[in-house]
């Protein structure tokens, strides 16, 4: 019995034997009965094909004597005409094909005497019928009455020719008749068995199972059906009343199963209902000792145990450390014996875990042991193992200040919710490890984005202070003044460098002011350095992410920045093309640059370099395309695979 239920018995729907096999037999009987059908069709389609061949033999004999008889109209008319000479050639060539009439039968043996017949007319006609017309020829005379006697026996023995085929098609026939009497015969009694098997194999055990169904249907579960066959309806039989004997049963038992089911349905509601709320749970918005905290109390609620904690398993210094504890005393907290794997119960489970082995629950009692645990009052401890996929993170231990109840349907439960913490583990410390990659990368790009402006005007400004003092020691007063204004110039420029760098990392963005934010920075740009900046906005593509909005923004930033300090331009052109792919081409009219130099010279120019790693961030490119006097054109295309997958 299987949830409450019976099972069949695999022998009940075994493999009928081949050879009783409702399918054999009526396999069998349709291969013999087209065996037959095949036979008797095709004597009756080789009788048809000689009767076929017998009658152009009797009309080709038959035109023997028209030619016969032609051939001497045409010699009186005119004895060496050509006509004659073609007519007496067809007739020769008529009279060797029926020379293989009666050869090659398949039903009946060849008929010789026809054969003879025709070479017995052939010699006739070479050494009588032809001798006597060149007799004819050479006399000068006609054929008449009273000279054609011969023509008139070469006639008669052509009529006995077409007697003999005659003669032979009339036997032809005659078995033609037979085979299709036998054809007809094979037919009714075909039906006739096809009526009276159908009858026994088919209607009557199905006419009896649906008597049995019937029964059953109507309240007799004592019903059942006689097995008369071990074929299919054999078995369907008995499997019949195998199921009217467990319908019985569980009419019989109904009650006290539908009572197991409920309790069993309820069961599992309830830990299905369990799993989801913790974990919903783990899965919020928290610091990782709330979460942990929160699953301690939790599991103390469901199994009932008097105390509890998580402890991660650290292989190096194989140590077990504390990371949450509800119920536990300092003293075993502070234990050095509780956070070891070699001195207690609870390192079982993580050692067999580095072991890579598959652990299960341990289920201790504590009573006869003299642990750290044991002495403090608690009875019984269950300890699980905590995975995340094949890595082991650590293990739950509950204590029990009386013995557990926990069955194994709960084992199990708090099986999946250790698999479950596991992943809200491992998901804490990858949210770590991103924001401090994240901050690290940023502040990469911050310090790159000073280097490009800040610290190269310093630089600038420190060279400058340098040739002022050397220009007031000779007193060189013009190229002092001219030193001054560098300096009064480098310090504006790092005072809007700065301004700029602050407005930038103060950028925050989010689907809806994309455009807003975009059309913002070039205004701001144009109160800057006094350069006309136009906005093209094209396609309705769908929106980018926050991540992908942030970047395109600060590659726009920079490539603005290069505007200000390098191109000395009137106007700047951004469009934005939002369709498959999302292109964005910013493109002025200033003084441009050398391309292929700066190509090779790419470690000098920071602007560019950080473009490029900003774009690579969301799997975007940049290119760049400068002439000399010709203005810059910078192009970010991020592709359509890269904005679905984002």
């Amino acid at each position: 019995m299987e949830n409450g239920f019976e099972t069949a018995h695999p022998e009940t729907f075994q493999s009928v034997a081949r050879s009783k096999s409702l399918s054999t037999r009526l396999l069998i009987s349709v291969v013999v009965w087209l065996i037959c059908a095949i036979v008797f069709t095709g004597y009756t389609l080789l009788l048809s094909w000689e009767l076929e061949n017998g009658g152009m033999a009797i009309n080709n004999a038959g035109s023997l004597r028209k030619r016969t008889f032609q051939i001497a109209l045409l010699y009186n008319q005119a004895p060496d005409s050509f006509e004659l000479q073609n007519e007496q050639r067809e007739f020769e060539a008529v009279l060797d094909g029926l020379s293989t009439f009666g050869q090659g039968k398949q039903l009946l043996p060849n008929n010789h005497t026809v054969s003879q017949q025709v070479t017995y007319l052939k010699q006739q006609w070479q050494q009588v019928i032809l001798p006597w017309y060149a007799q004819l020829r050479v006399e000068g005379q006609t054929v008449n009455l009273n000279n054609r006697q011969p023509l008139d026996a070469f006639a008669n023995d052509l009529n006995t020719l077409v007697k003999m085929i005659e003669n032979d098609n009339t036997v032809s026939i005659q078995l033609l008749r037979l085979f299709q009497k036998l054809l007809l015969a094979m037919t009714v009694v075909t039906a006739v068995t096809g009526i009276y098997l159908l009858f026994r194999l088919v209607i009557h055990p199905l006419d009896t199972l649906r008597g049995g169904i019937q029964r059953l249907s109507d309240g007799d579960l004592n019903s059942r059906v006689v097995i008369h066959t071990q074929d299919e309806f054999g078995v369907v039989s008995k499997g019949f009343n195998q199921m009217a004997g467990r319908l019985q049963d569980l009419y019989n038992n109904l009650e006290r199963k539908v009572s197991q089911k409920t309790q069993a349905l309820a069961q599992k509601n309830q830990e299905t209902s369990d799993l989801y709320e913790m974990t919903a749970f783990l899965h919020q918005s928290q610091t990782a000792d709330e979460m942990n905290r929160g699953f301690i109390e939790r599991m103390l609620k469901l199994t009932g145990a008097s105390a509890g904690s998580i402890r991660l398993l650290d292989a190096t210094r194989r140590k077990l450390d504390y990371v949450a504890h509800e119920g536990l005393p300092p003293s075993m907290i502070n234990s050095t014996t509780c956070t070891s794997l070699d001195a207690c119960y609870c390192g079982e489970v993580a050692k067999q875990s580095i072991l890579n082995t598959q652990p299960e629950a341990q289920h201790i009692d504590l009573i006869p042991l003299k642990f750290e645990c044991s002495c403090l009052g608690f009875v019984d401890l269950l300890v699980f193992p905590i995975h995340f996929r094949t890595q082991k993170l650590g293990v739950l231990a509950l204590y029990f200040n009386s013995a557990s109840t926990v069955d194994n349907n709960q084992k199990r439960l708090i099986h999946a919710l250790c698999d479950q913490v596991g992943v809200a583990i491992e998901n804490q410390r990858l949210i770590a490890r991103d924001r401090q990659f994240a901050v690290s990368e940023e502040r990469n790009l911050i310090a790159q984005g000073l280097h490009d402006s800040i610290a190269q005007s310093l630089s600038f400004l420190n060279l400058q202070v340098q040739m002022l003092e050397a220009a007031m020691q000779k007193e060189a007063w013009l190229e002092a003044k001219e030193n001054l204004s560098f300096i009064k110039n480098g310090v504006q420029e790092s005072y809007d460098d700065v301004r700029e760098l602050l407005l930038n990392f103060r950028t925050r963005l989010s689907k809806q002011d994309f455009t807003e934010a975009v059309q913002t920075l070039l205004n701001r740009f144009e109160q800057q350095v006094s350069v006309q900046a136009h906005l093209t906005l094209i396609g309705d593509g769908s929106p980018l992410s926050p991540q992908q909005q942030l970047q395109v923004v600060f590659i726009l930033q920079e490539a603005l920045s290069n505007v200000r300090k390098h191109a000395q331009a009137q106007h700047v052109h951004v469009t934005i093309d939002n369709q498959d792919d999302f292109l964005m081409t910013i493109v002025d009219d200033g003084q441009g640059f050398d391309a292929e130099k700066i190509k090779t010279k790419r470690t000098q120019h920071v602007g560019t370099a950080i473009m490029q790693e900003r774009a690579h961030l969301i799997h975007a490119q940049v290119t760049l395309e400068s002439k000399i006097g010709q203005g810059t054109r910078v192009k970010l295309i991020l592709p359509k695979i890269e904005r679905v997958l984002s």
